[in-house]
């Protein structure tokens, strides 16, 4: 029943406003009254007003609403009045309700100093309700004041963000430049200047602002992958190594810098006993990496992991095939009969990869060479003497 009597008073108040502003209002009038002049209307405006304000700051929000809009019934062309029912609906989250009171406000002050505080009010409120849009309206509006540089950077920074949201990536650059242009030593516009330019098809410049950001701030390592990347895939060897390098020496860790390094190391020129050390390294950190081992095998020629690679990899012919190569290199110095067996074996072995089925003919006949037709025929007729005179012993025995 109270609250239903305080509604009832404050709509009354509110109806009666909009015609108590160039005559007397005889709806708030005290016993006895007949009229109430325009400057009594502004002076009892004033006080409810007064007092609303000092309930909405003690969150007396049902007290606020009454004596604000008795407020507003007997002034309603004060714009402070129209901004307290903004925020008291706006903290009491009727939105809708605060979205038209902060309207009426912006439209009795456009220009007034207090008005930014309900452009702003209403941004937020907009970005709550999810109309990104709405909200860059307002942000936009903010910017036709006369403001201080961390004010308009604050700005700048929320429409680049909202623009980015609502995919309008062009304009979304074109604020972060301004923003760039009051702050030019901040590494986070020159980032987003950055990505903005990579967005809209801007490499170089995306590169370039990428640089500065890493110029200010040099342990910037998500910065450096990106920019290492891009070095990669422009072809700019040497500035990628550099960069995959110091992600590597700051992350040594990981399994991909430390590839890209052995990769990039490699189109560089870096000598042979480095990368051996850098894929030692990687197979430490991925002892199931059959590639590696391949690697290191055909880069060293050292058993052990020729040895890894047949018990990990046994059907790769490569394996065998440098086994045979190992008792190969011993026979030439040696000449020893067992060493040439045991290349040839292994050879034999290295005939079941299709890859090595070459290589490994190859080694098998210059150990083992196919016999001349001169050769054959002696053989032959060797052999063909042999029997007879085995059959001639053979008939004198009968």
């Amino acid at each position: 029943m109270i609250l239903d009597l305080k509604f009832r008073s404050g709509f009354l108040a509110l109806f009666c406003g909009f015609f108590v502003f160039s005559a007397a209002s005889l709806c708030f009038a005290e016993e006895g009254e007949t009229e109430m002049t325009q400057a009594d209307s502004i002076k009892r405006a004033g006080q409810h007003l007064g007092w609303g304000d000092r309930y909405l700051k003690s969150k007396q929000y049902e007290d606020a609403e009454t004596q604000l809009l008795k407020s507003w019934g007997f002034n309603p062309r004060r714009g402070a009045t129209a901004r307290r029912l903004g925020k008291l609906y706006n903290e009491t989250e009727k939105y809708e309700d605060a979205i038209q009171w902060y309207q009426k406000a912006i439209e009795l002050e456009p220009k007034s100093k207090y008005t930014r505080g309900a452009h702003f009010a209403l941004a937020g409120i907009y970005i709550i309700l999810e109309q990104p849009e709405k909200a860059i309206g307002h942000y936009e509006a903010l910017l036709a004041f006369n403001l201080e540089p961390e004010e308009k950077i604050k700005y700048y920074h929320a429409l680049v963000r909202l623009n980015v949201e609502t995919e309008e990536y062009e304009k979304a650059l074109d604020y972060a430049k301004k923003w760039g242009e009051l702050a030019p030593d901040d590494p986070e516009v020159r980032d987003m200047i950055g990505k903005l330019h990579l967005r809209t098809g801007g490499e170089d410049e995306a590169l370039a602002e990428m640089e500065k950001v890493l110029e200010l701030n040099p342990d910037d390592y998500a910065t450096l992958e990106k920019l290492a990347g891009m070095y990669d895939r422009r072809g700019d060897d040497d500035k990628a190594f550099d960069a995959f390098e110091k992600l590597y020496q700051n992350d040594d860790s990981s399994i991909f810098f430390l590839e890209e390094t052995i990769k990039l190391g490699k189109r560089i020129g870096k000598s042979k006993s480095w990368i051996v050390s850098r894929l030692e390294k990687l197979h430490a950190m991925d002892p199931g990496n059959l590639g590696v081992i391949e690697e290191l095998a055909e880069l060293t020629g050292s058993l052990k992991w020729v040895n890894k690679g047949l018990k990990q990899d046994p059907n790769n012919g490569l394996y065998p095939y440098m086994r045979g190569n190992h008792y190969f290199d011993r026979w030439k110095n040696s000449s020893g009969k067992q060493d040439s067996i045991n290349a040839l074996t292994w050879y034999r072995r290295a005939l079941k990869d299709p890859m090595w089925k070459g290589n490994a003919n190859a080694m098998i006949q210059t150990l083992d060479p196919p016999l001349t037709e001169e050769e054959k025929k002696r053989r032959e007729f060797f052999e063909g003497s042999k029997q007879k005179k085995e059959e001639v012993e053979t008939e004198g025995k009968k």
